[in-house]
C-alpha cells in the first residue's frame, strides 16, 4: 500500500472533511504512518494504522501488545513502553499517549480502548486502566491500581488507590471529585471532556493561511495552562474581522491572536517581492493602517500579532538583502514600525515569530500549494508556547520568585567536599563559562523584578563565602531576597522561605540538577513549579530560557526595585526582633500611608497590582488597563491608589480601593493589599480611609461584599475580626454610629480627588 493509501485509509472516517483539510492530514500524517512501523518493531504485536511522532524507547523482554488506531507523540520526551522478563503489557485500540509518559509492566498492565495518556504520566506495574479512561499531564497511577472505565484524573494527582467507573478525580493522593455521566466511547475523549468544562480563556485566531493546526494545538492540555478554547475567524479575512472586533462584544474575546504574511498587509511590500520598486515610506504607511486597526480592537480584552517572517528559501538579493532596497531590510523595518505603533496600547502585544521558525523544516511548500498550510506544526506549537506564556502574564499568573540550589547547579563541584576556590565557575572550562553565563542569565531575570532566593543542603558559612569570594560568581549576597542554607529538607525550606517573603507557592520556580530533591518538592509542593533540568550544564542556559513562566505586560519601578524592597523587610524584622512587643515595632517605623486618586501615571501599576493579588483581595476583579480607568470614571466611583513607606523604605505602590457610591451605601469595590505591606495596620488603614470617604460623601453606611476564592481566605479572616463592623452573609457593613477610630502612629496622606 502506498503512502497516500495508507493516509487515505487512516482519514476515512474524515469523508466529511473539505478536501484542503484532508490533504493538509494526508501530508502531516505520512511520516508519522511511515516511522511507525520501524519506531514499534520491538513490539510483540502492533495493530492497524499505527502513528508515532518521534522515536518512542520500547524495551520488550516478555510481552507488548498493542491495538489498532494506536498514536504515539514524543514530540518533545520520549514515551517509554517496558516489559521485563516475562510481562506482559496489553494496549488496547485507539490509544492515544503523549510525550514524556511512561508504561512499566513488571508483571502486567492492561491498558483498555481509547485510553488518552497526557503530557508525563505514568502507570505502574499491576495497573488496569478501562475503556475511555483519560490521564491528564503528570498523573501517577501506582502499583496494583485499577481505574474503571470512563474515569477521568485530573493534571498531577497520585492514584493509590483503585477508582469506579464514570467519576473525576484528583489530589495527592486522588479521590473521586464528581461523578460522570457515561456518554459512550466519546465520553471520556480529552477534546470532548475539555468541551464539557469552561476553559480557562477563549480566544479567536485571525490568519490569512489555513490555521486550524494552531487551534488544535492551542486547545491541547498543558500543565502550566491556561486551557484555551480557540475559534478560527474566516479564512484570509483578518482586515474585515478586524474591523468587526472594533466593535464591542456582549461578552469579549479573553484573546485575539492575529497572524499575517507582510505581503497581504503591505500590497508595496508585495511588489517588492517581485522585484519591483517598493518605496519603504508607503510600506510603513500600510503597516501603520494595520497597526491603528489591532490597538482599536474592543471585543477581545487583549490582542496578540506575530511579527512578520519569510520562509526561509526567500533569499531577496542575497549579499545585499539587508541594503536599501533589500526584502530583509524592508521586513526589519517592518517589524520595528509595527512594534512602535502599538507600544502605548496596553492591550496589544506583538510576539516575535522568528525564534518560531527554529525547527529544521519551518515552512512545507507542498502544503502550502496543497491546503494554504502558513507554517509546519513545530512552529504552531512554538507559537502556541509563547501565546500561553503571554496569557499567564496578563491575567497576573506569572511566577514571581526563582529558587535556585548551589551545588552543580548554580556552580560546578560540591563546596563543602573542595572548597569555593576550585568550583568550577568561568575560567577555561566549558562548564565553568556555562554556568557563569547562566548566572548572568538570572541575575538578568531580577533586573525585571523576578526575586531570587537560595535553597541548598550546605554549611551557610561556607556557601556564603563562596558567593562572597569567588571572583567568578556573578550572583552575590545582596541580589538574593532570602535564603535556606542548612541541612533540612529543602521543600519545608522552600515553604518557610515562601511564607518569610509573603507570597504563595504557586509564585514558585524551583531548580535544582538533583532529580531526587526535585522529585521531593514536586511531590511536597504541588503548586511549585519544578522544572526537568538537563544533566548536561552546557544547557543550562537554553533551558533558562525556554521556561516561559516569567513574562509579564508591563514591569513597573516597584518591580526593580523588589530585590532592595525585600532587603528592607529584613531590616524590619531585625528590628522587631529587638523591641519588646508588636505595638512597640509599629510605632517606631513611622509608617505613612498615601492615597491618590487613579490617573496615567499609576495606571498600569494599579492595574499589575489588581490582576496579581490574591490573598488581601476582597473581590478578585480581574480587569485590564482600559476597563480599570472606564470603571473609575463611571458617576459615584472613586479608585484609589495606595503607596506605603516607613523609615526603612518605600515599598511603593502597594494598595488598591476602589469604593462605589452610586445606592444609598458606599461600596467597596476593590480592596487590594500586597502581602509585602501586611501586618504594619495598612489593612485597618484603607478600611478607615473607606469610612472617612462615605462620610464625605454624606452617606452613613459601608459595605464590604466578600466574594469567596481559593486563595482569599487571608482577606475575610481580617474583615472577620474587624470592628467596629457587623456581617450579615458575605458582607461587612458598617454605619456612621460607630466612628472607626485611626491607626495609631500611621501617618496619612490623601493627593487630590478620586476620578469620578
Amino acid at each position: 500500500m502506498s503512502l497516500v493509501e495508507r493516509a487515505r485509509a487512516s482519514l476515512a472516517k474524515d469523508k466529511d472533511l473539505p478536501l484542503s483539510e484532508v490533504l493538509e492530514k494526508v501530508v502531516a500524517n505520512g511520516a508519522a504512518l511511515l516511522s511507525a512501523p520501524v519506531y514499534l518493531r520491538h513490539c510483540t504485536r502492533v495493530g492497524q494504522r499505527p502513528r508515532t511522532r518521534g522515536k518512542p524507547v520500547i524495551e520488550n523482554l516478555g510481552m507488548i501488545e498493542i491495538g489498532d488506531d494506536f498514536q504515539v507523540n514524543c514530540a518533545f520526551a520520549p514515551v517509554r513502553l517496558h516489559a521485563g522478563g516475562g510481562a506482559e503489557l496489553r494496549i488496547g485500540d485507539a490509544v492515544n499517549i503523549n510525550f514524556g509518559a511512561e508504561i512499566s509492566a513488571s508483571t502486567k498492565v492492561t491498558i483498555g480502548s481509547r485510553v488518552s495518556f497526557g503530557p508525563y504520566a505514568r502507570v505502574d506495574d499491576g495497573v488496569t486502566l478501562g475503556d475511555d479512561v483519560w490521564l491528564a499531564a503528570r498523573v501517577h497511577v501506582t502499583q496494583g491500581v485499577t481505574i474503571g472505565e470512563g474515569t477521568v484524573v485530573t493534571a498531577g494527582s497520585i492514584v493509590e488507590t483503585s477508582l469506579p467507573p464514570n467519576v473525576i478525580a484528583g489530589g495527592a493522593p486522588a479521590r473521586v471529585l464528581k461523578s460522570r455521566k457515561p456518554n459512550g466511547h466519546a465520553a471520556a475523549e480529552p477534546k470532548l471532556e475539555e468541551k464539557e468544562r469552561t476553559a480557562d480563556v477563549s480566544g479567536i485566531v485571525l490568519a490569512d493561511f489555513t490555521a486550524n493546526d494552531l487551534a488544535r494545538a492551542l486547545e491541547k492540555d498543558d500543565a502550566l495552562g491556561p486551557s484555551i478554547e480557540a475559534e478560527v475567524a474566516g479564512f484570509d479575512q483578518v482586515v474585515q474581522n478586524l474591523l468587526q472586533l472594533s466593535q464591542p462584544r456582549a461578552k469579549p474575546y479573553d484573546f485575539a491572536f492575529v497572524w499575517t504574511r507582510p505581503e497581504r498587509i503591505s500590497p508595496t511590500f508585495a511588489k517588492l517581492l517581485h522585484g519591483e520598486a517598493a518605496p519603504l515610506d508607503a510600506i510603513l504607511s500600510e503597516v501603520d493602517a494595520f497597526a491603528d486597526l489591532l490597538v482599536k480592537v474592543a471585543g477581545a480584552r487583549f490582542t496578540f500579532v506575530a511579527t512578520w517572517t519569510m520562509p526561509p528559501h526567500v533569499r531577496g538579493l542575497g549579499m545585499l538583502d539587508m541594503r536599501q532596497g533589500g526584502i530583509a531590510r524592508a521586513l526589519a523595518a517592518m517589524n520595528l514600525r509595527l512594534a512602535e505603533k502599538i507600544e502605548a496600547s496596553s492591550t496589544t502585544f506583538a510576539l516575535d515569530a522568528s525564534r518560531w521558525m527554529a525547527s529544521d523544516a519551518p515552512y512545507n511548500a507542498r502544503l502550502w500549494y496543497m491546503g494554504k498550510v502558513g507554517w509546519s506544526r513545530d512552529v504552531f506549537e512554538a507559537a502556541t508556547r509563547d501565546l500561553r506564556a503571554a496569557l499567564r502574564g496578563v491575567r497576573g499568573h506569572a511566577r514571581k520568585l526563582l529558587v535556585l540550589d548551589l551545588d552543580d547547579t548554580l556552580w560546578g563541584g560540591i563546596v563543602g567536599d573542595q572548597g569555593w576556590q576550585n568550583l568550577r565557575l568561568g575560567g577555561h572550562d566549558p562548564v565553568g563559562e556555562a554556568l557563569v553565563d547562566f548566572q548572568k542569565a538570572i541575575l538578568a531575570l531580577s533586573k525585571r523584578g523576578i526575586a531570587l532566593a537560595v535553597v541548598s543542603k550546605n554549611e551557610e558559612s561556607v556557601a556564603l563565602e563562596a558567593i562572597k569570594s569567588h571572583p567568578e560568581m556573578i550572583i552575590k549576597e545582596e541580589h538574593l531576597s532570602g535564603w535556606r542554607i542548612n541541612w533540612r529538607d529543602k521543600a519545608q525550606n522552600i515553604a518557610d522561605l515562601v511564607k518569610e517573603l509573603n507570597l504563595g507557592l504557586q509564585s514558585v520556580v524551583f531548580i535544582d540538577d538533583n532529580p531526587i530533591e526535585r522529585a521531593r518538592v514536586r511531590e511536597a509542593l504541588p503548586e511549585v513549579l519544578v522544572p526537568e533540568w538537563p544533566e548536561d550544564k552546557t544547557r543550562y542556559v537554553e533551558a533558562f530560557h525556554a521556561l516561559g513562566v516569567f513574562d509579564v505586560p508591563r514591569i513597573s519601578q516597584e518591580d526593580l526595585e523588589r530585590t532592595k524592597m525585600y532587603a528592607q523587610e529584613r531590616q524590619r524584622e531585625t528590628l522587631k526582633a529587638n523591641v519588646s512587643s508588636l505595638d512597640e515595632w509599629l510605632d517606631s517605623l513611622g509608617t505613612k500611608v498615601r492615597f491618590e486618586p487613579l490617573g496615567p501615571a499609576n495606571l498600569p501599576r494599579t492595574t499589575q497590582l489588581l490582576n496579581k493579588t490574591n490573598q488581601m483581595n476582597l473581590r478578585t476583579r480581574r480587569l485590564s488597563e482600559t476597563e480599570l480607568m472606564a470603571w473609575a470614571k463611571e458617576p459615584g466611583h472613586e479608585l484609589w491608589a495606595v503607596h506605603v513607606s516607613d523609615k526603612m523604605g518605600d515599598a511603593g505602590l502597594t494598595g488598591i480601593l476602589g469604593l462605589d457610591a452610586s445606592g444609598d451605601a458606599v461600596t467597596i469595590a476593590d480592596y487590594v493589599l500586597s502581602c509585602r505591606v501586611m501586618g504594619r495596620r495598612v489593612e485597618e488603614t484603607l478600611v478607615w480611609f473607606a469610612t472617612e470617604r462615605a462620610r464625605t460623601l454624606g452617606k452613613n453606611k459601608l459595605h464590604a461584599p466578600y466574594d469567596k476564592t481559593p486563595k482569599n481566605k487571608p482577606c475575610l479572616t481580617f474583615f472577620e475580626g474587624l470592628q467596629p463592623f457587623n456581617r450579615d452573609g458575605d458582607v461587612f457593613m458598617w454605619t456612621g454610629e460607630t466612628p472607626m477610630p485611626r491607626p495609631r502612629s500611621i501617618d496619612v496622606e490623601m493627593i487630590g480627588q478620586s476620578e469620578s
